[in-house]
């Protein structure tokens, strides 16, 4: 995963500025180690040791304690100031054309890369003067090569390196504006999501039950009158509705918190037949259910399909008047394959083939949710000829989800013809 730039933060201390703060300081006390290792014939050496070791303490204590002094650098450049005045001495030691010309030239950078504009045009041009005085007080100490790179190349160094620091500042700025703009939006993006998963559980799942209770509840009171019995038996049927709204609620709060346990769940083969055997009971519509092993599906894939499941079925009961209903999941290549049939009254699916568009919520639902799981879903169905919905779902976690699934291979496409192979098929249906 790529690391994100970090904003300054309030201080202007923070993120990619003490990084790379941290960063120009290391490299500057590795400058101070060569430059010790190589001057050790100079003049003075006692002199030249202790300022640098003042140098390597300066350059330290940013680097540990940078939570408490990077704000008072950021704030006052007092520490800068003393800096420029050390290396102006330790370049009167060694002279400029020593190791410790690179090290000036991390002050120059680190000015325009904490101060910007500002910084940039003060302490280069003081870096550049203090590096002509000490051409001029080293000139009768050393041989000063009269060339371009001693007195033009190297000065200009100094206005370059500090212009650099400021276009780094300028562009890192609008990096880390950037990517919290993105995240801003990513987390915006992940409520809406959230939202809209929300909506789908209730209208999937606890609304149809709800409001399924309310119904009966409304009738009952009339039927105690004319069938006591019959009353008895619907009075106890929404008590269990009622039961089953409970769970289904407990259900959507756990998976909302987060507190399920993965090594816990439930095959998807046992968890499909339950939910397909309990519809058939409450509606008393037979269901024809051949559900295979098809492995160990990503949870997201796994709950999808049964929520998708749960939607298909109540389709069933609320529209399309079916007298047997056909529930099947095998595994087709790499994918799994859940299929529901039904014989009821069908209805014209849009030219289009996208489940949902401008039409039914609950097929809508549906189709997000095949996405979700990094899948798709099909339907098929003709008015007086029964409807057939169809949905895959990879059998290995998919890399990314709730994106738009790859075209099936034709290899691994269902087949589109009846597979006589199949066992208790609904007559009259192509299986998917």
């Amino acid at each position: 995963m790529t690391e994100r730039t970090l904003a300054r933060g309030p201080e202007g201390s923070g993120g990619w500025l003490e990084s790379g703060c941290k960063l120009i300081l290391t490299l500057r006390a590795g400058v101070l180690l060569v430059t010790l290792i190589a001057l050790g014939g100079t003049q003075h050496p006692g002199l030249l040791a202790a300022a640098i070791l003042v140098a390597a303490v300066a350059s330290f204590i940013p680097l540990r304690f940078w939570s408490r002094v990077g704000p008072a650098l950021v704030r006052h450049p007092a520490w800068f100031a003393a800096e420029l005045v050390l290396s102006a001495l330790i370049l009167v030691l060694t002279g400029v054309q020593s190791p410790i010309f690179y090290y000036t030239l991390g002050t120059a950078l680190l000015g325009g890369l904490v101060y910007g504009v500002a910084g940039a045009a003060v302490f280069a041009p003081i870096l550049v003067g203090v590096y002509l005085w000490v051409l001029q007080v080293r000139a009768g100490i050393d041989a000063v090569p009269d060339t371009f790179q001693t007195w033009v190349g190297q000065p200009a160094l100094y206005l370059l390196v500090a212009a650099a620091g400021v276009g780094a500042r300028n562009l890192l700025d609008r990096v880390a504006s950037f990517e919290q703009q993105i995240a801003e939006q990513e987390r915006r993006s992940a409520a809406e999501t959230e939202r809209a998963s929300l909506a789908r559980d209730l209208h999937d799942s606890l609304a149809k039950t709800v409001a399924g209770i309310g119904f009966g509840a409304l009738a009952l009171e009339r039927r105690i009158e004319r069938d006591p019995e019959g009353a008895a038996a619907e009075a106890r049927r929404l008590a269990d509705d009622a039961r089953h709204a409970t769970r289904e609620a407990r259900e959507l709060i756990v998976a909302l918190r987060g507190d399920t346990d993965e090594s816990g769940t439930r095959p998807l083969p046992g968890v499909l037949h339950e939910v397909a055997i309990r519809w058939s009971r409450s509606h008393g519509i037979p269901v024809d259910i051949a559900v295979d092993d098809v492995g160990e599906l990503h949870p997201v894939a796994a709950r999808e399909l049964e929520w998708i499941l749960r939607e298909a079925l109540g389709n069933v009961h609320q529209h399309a008047n079916a007298s047997r209903v056909g529930v099947r999941l095998r595994a087709f290549g790499s994918r799994a394959v859940l299929t529901v049939a039904d014989d009821g009254r069908g209805f014209d699916v849009p030219d289009d083939r996208e489940p949902g568009s401008g039409h039914s919520f609950g097929l809508r639902g549906m189709h997000e949710r095949a996405r979700m799981a990094g899948g798709g879903l099909d339907v098929e169905s003709a008015p007086g000829e029964g409807c057939v919905v169809s949905v895959w779902v990879p059998l290995e976690a998919p890399a990314v989800l709730d994106v738009a699934p790859p075209a099936p291979p034709p290899e691994e496409a269902p087949p589109a013809a009846p597979d006589a192979s199949l066992p208790r098929p609904v007559p009259g249906f192509t299986w998917q």
